[in-house]
């Protein structure tokens, strides 16, 4: 590794951590604020705003909107509004959190391929929440062993869903919930978010993690803790994939993943 080559990739990776951590810490201090009088899991902080979990998860941001907040519509009696799928860390601020971004993660996982209805949805979240007494069942430990089941049962009844279809969606659920890792007590801690748009769910790569206690919540690479942001501005200035995998000790296949799931956030 040379000197140049070396200095190059920590004066990137300062200059970033600052401006990140910077607007970051602004976040936090605002939320902290708002929950003094009882202690708050890292993973439930509000940290996230709309726009930046819309772009990490690849969703579109009304989408994400319309499965948080809410959305007004109209009919043919008057206006409307769907009522939120997900609740969100702080729904004034309209921040999310980590947990709410796994939670996302499951949605956009099936909603991807079988394009179920934002009502249908939430009657089906709703229906396993009372069935497994879970205020939030699609991140709870017992959402793999009973929770798929539950909701592809009922969907399949509101949808009238094939034998086959209902066991395609059971499988999109287990692959999702396959990409997040947890503590011993069942807290989702990690999140390796698809990095590609057109690959089946089940030959995703692993490169990129997201974690409350990684780089401030951003997306990193999963070997080494490298924001993905600074591999892809490094990457626009000229310096190679070659060069970034010699700086930072990993193989060209991770930098190239990690650009991959850039350019798609920047689409």
């Amino acid at each position: 590794m040379s000197v140049l080559a070396l200095s190059k990739a920590q004066k990137c990776a300062a200059r970033h951590s600052l401006l990140f951590a910077s607007n970051r810490v602004r976040v936090i201090i605002r939320t902290m604020a708002k929950s003094t009088e009882k202690s708050v899991p890292i993973f439930d902080n509000p940290a996230y705003p709309a726009s930046e979990a819309a772009r990490i998860l690849n969703l579109p941001v009304a989408t994400l909107k319309a499965w948080c907040f809410g959305q007004a519509y109209r009919s043919a009696t008057g206006p409307k509004r769907f009522q939120p799928v997900i609740c969100p860390a702080d729904a004034n601020a309209r921040l999310l959190s980590f947990a709410n971004l796994c939670e996302l993660h499951i949605l956009s996982a099936i909603r991807r391929h079988h394009k179920i209805s934002l009502p249908k949805v939430r009657d089906s979240v709703e229906y396993v929440r009372s069935q497994l007494g879970a205020a939030r069942p699609l991140i709870d430990q017992d959402f793999r062993t009973n929770g798929i089941d539950l909701f592809v049962e009922h969907a399949s009844q509101l949808l009238n869903v094939s034998k086959q279809g209902q066991e395609a969606l059971r499988g999109d659920f287990e692959l999702a919930l396959a990409r997040i890792e947890r503590d011993r007590n069942g807290s989702p801690i990690r999140l390796f978010p698809f990095s590609r748009t057109s690959a089946l769910v089940a030959e995703q790569p692993r490169s990129v993690v997201i974690g409350p206690r990684l780089a401030f919540g951003r997306p990193v690479l999963s070997q080494k803790a490298v924001p993905t942001e600074i591999i892809f501005d490094r990457f626009r200035a000229g310096d190679s994939l070659a060069e970034m995998a010699q700086d930072y000790g990993v193989d060209e296949k991770e930098i190239e993943e990690a650009l991959r799931f850039e350019q798609r956030r920047a689409a």
